[in-house]
């Protein structure tokens, strides 16, 4: 699905959802004529940057496992702030395992007609069908690590797994970056024969409690390091999926405001 790209993390708590959110947040508020969705696909609700309720992938079961058309409903019922939508994971996390990736591929190509893009984050878990079924159907993926050794040791331990089931990434994303870590960004390029051209980092902000605390992305704490890091990455996107590259202006220009 052209149309469909989804950020993964090597292990839980690398902050797929606050980057995928942040992304989808500043592609919605700088192409205004054009409705994006967020979803996750990671076995949890993932609203913690969120106000509001939302409606969530529970709310549409008996349409997935019956194929029933829900492209309309998709549309109708996941607005979040203007052209911004928004699909939960589950509400009953306890029922992860009843989802299957043919299930979620179904959901996917509802979203992939019914939005102009659609960002998925699918955790951090293969043996979930939901996340599975978002990596398989995504035209583009994005890998999220850590400088944490525990992490890079993780994807040289989980690189065979993707291989094995076909998954490939266009890009890696270093992310929670500090400069003085001594796993740099070329060292990590380095050691996990990763494409230089494709390496990206977005660096460490303090307001990450917070955020979580008020519901909000980081994007709002207006943080210099993090507004670039996640304007580079919205523009690679922008990018591949023939949008308008990402315009830097003032602060209190950059982006709508979504609260």
């Amino acid at each position: 699905m052209k149309n469909l790209f989804a950020f993964h993390g090597v292990d839980h708590k690398s902050g797929v959802t606050m980057i995928t959110q942040s992304v989808a947040e500043l592609l919605a508020a700088q192409n205004s004529k054009l409705n994006i969705l967020f979803m996750a696909l990671n076995g949890r609700k993932s609203d913690s940057y969120l106000k509001g309720g939302i409606r969530t992938i529970d709310n549409f079961k008996l349409q997935m496992e019956s194929k029933l058309l829900i492209s309309k409903e998709l549309a109708r019922d996941c607005r979040y702030k203007g052209n911004l939508y928004v699909l939960g994971g589950l509400e009953n996390e306890q029922e992860e395992r009843y989802y299957f990736p043919e299930a979620a591929r179904y959901l996917l190509e509802a979203a992939a007609s019914s939005f102009d893009l659609v960002l998925v984050d699918t955790g951090s878990c293969l043996d979930s069908g939901l996340a599975l079924g978002g990596l398989l159907s995504a035209a583009k993926r994005y890998l999220i690590l850590t400088q944490q050794e525990s992490n890079l040791s993780r994807y040289e331990q989980l690189k065979p797994l993707y291989e094995k089931v076909q998954i490939s990434f266009e890009g890696w994303i270093v992310n929670r970056y500090i400069e003085e870590d001594p796993h740099t960004l070329k060292y990590v390029g380095e050691r996990l024969f990763l494409d230089k051209e494709k390496l990206a980092r977005v660096q460490l902000c303090s307001w990450g409690r917070q955020a979580e605390r008020e519901h909000k992305t980081l994007l709002d704490f207006r943080t210099d390091c993090y507004e670039e890091d996640i304007s580079n990455l919205a523009s690679t996107l922008a990018q591949e999926a023939g949008l308008p590259p990402i315009k830097r202006q003032r602060k209190s220009k950059l982006w709508k405001n979504f609260i």
